[in-house]
């Protein structure tokens, strides 16, 4: 075990004891924590370095329009694409819509069953949405996939690691299957993208979403990967300051990309700080933080497969994302969550995990999940594991 990593809890804030009491975060999947870094380097456009980006010729502009630029160049390296095919947006959400909005030609899509709703809501009113069944442990159906593709699908849109079963993607396939068939692929890395980041050069990638709140960083910012030849066919889709290089009374033409798609005034101090979050995890190294996950996970599905009544989620084998989801007999999943909060300050999520059409494809009810991230550590897997073993003995009163 990485002994940095080991000892990383303590670089996050919101890790502190409340009242004397150790906080168990399990539910890194809906948002991760920030380390000190981050909350500094927000800190410092706040308190020091409050201005305009690309905007002014002033040394305070020109400072913090190089921090805002090396979060792009980060961003580059942690997915091994170049410096201007990242796209800064509010989120994975708003960097979906900007394909379903701007991309063309878009008649025919496939997306899979266990999409998060923000990779899947956007592509229902394309003319056809073909929707590619899973398993129960989220194997995508390759050959309801290419029948699809031999209709003439656009567009394959395809999350890296289900939010809910834990499932790893192989993109690789994917990639191959749909580039044969002449179809352009879209992959939600949210998911992934702070300890498996997809590379997007080695898997061939046409585009690639992901949200800073998921890496460590702030809420409010995310990123669209486009392959460079791309640009051509993806219109910007909102426009105004920032975006345009000339305008006048009869027109205007836009910036070069990847400006000509961030129209207006970025968030800049949470652009800086997921920098800042890039850097943290680049300074640790995917390989340490795989490793410490992967252990983890193990240990995690170990302690749930052990507890009477309770029923895993998703693959059989141990290899799967940094989170799981469960069942216990006869209880609802919204009061194992409560009570785990409010006896020991465990922190899940209970719910659908806004991916209702996979719960509906799979004939679910609403599930606990527990998803992990670097500052967690065996102690917190021990604490869910004991609170849940007395959470499922109620189900025998």
């Amino acid at each position: 075990m990485n002994n940095e990593l080991a000892d990383c809890a303590q670089d996050f804030p919101a890790l502190r004891s409340i009242d004397g009491a150790p906080v168990a975060y399990l539910d890194s999947a809906a948002t991760t924590l920030k380390p000190q870094s981050v909350v500094e380097a927000m800190c410092w456009f706040l308190e020091q370095g409050t201005s305009a980006v690309h905007r002014g010729v002033h040394a305070r502009s020109i400072e913090a329009t190089d921090r805002f630029e090396a979060t792009r160049e980060r961003l580059a390296r942690w997915f091994g694409a170049d410096t201007d095919e990242i796209v800064f947006t509010t989120g994975a959400t708003a960097a979906v819509n900007l394909v379903r909005r701007g991309w063309s030609p878009l008649r025919r899509v496939a997306v899979t069953a266990m999409e998060h709703h923000s990779n899947f809501v956007p592509w229902l009113d394309v003319e056809r949405c073909d929707v590619i069944p899973v398993s129960p442990e989220g194997t995508l159906d390759l050959n309801a996939l290419e029948q699809s593709l031999r209709a003439g699908v656009d567009l394959v849109a395809v999350t890296h690691v289900s939010n809910v079963l834990g499932t790893i993607t192989d993109l690789q396939t994917i990639t191959e299957l749909s580039h044969r068939h002449g179809a352009r692929v879209l992959v939600d890395a949210a998911q992934s993208a702070s300890h498996h980041p997809p590379n997007v050069r080695e898997l061939d990638l046409d585009f690639l979403v992901c949200s800073g709140h998921k890496m460590l960083g702030p809420s409010g910012c995310g990123a669209l990967f486009v392959k460079r030849e791309l640009y051509d066919n993806l219109a910007p889709v909102v426009l105004g300051g920032n975006m345009v290089d000339q305008v006048s009374t009869t027109g205007w033409t836009p910036q070069a990309p990847p400006q000509c798609y961030e129209a207006g005034t970025p968030a800049i101090e949470s652009i800086i700080g997921w920098g800042a979050a890039v850097e943290y995890l680049q300074q640790h190294g995917i390989a340490a933080i795989q490793q410490q996950l992967e252990r983890l996970t193990r240990e995690l599905v170990n302690r749930l497969e052990a507890i009477p009544g309770l029923t895993l989620l998703g693959p059989t084998d141990v290899r799967r994302g940094p989170l799981a989801s469960f069942h216990i007999d006869g209880l609802e999943a919204a009061a194992i969550a409560k009570i785990l909060s409010q006896r020991d300050r465990i922190y899940v999520r209970s719910g659908f995990h806004c991916a209702q059409p996979l719960h509906e494809h799979l004939g679910l009810r609403p599930s606990v999940r527990a998803s992990l991230q670097i500052y967690n550590s065996e102690d917190d897997l021990d604490r869910l594991a004991r609170t849940l073993q007395s959470i499922a003995k109620l189900r025998m009163m």
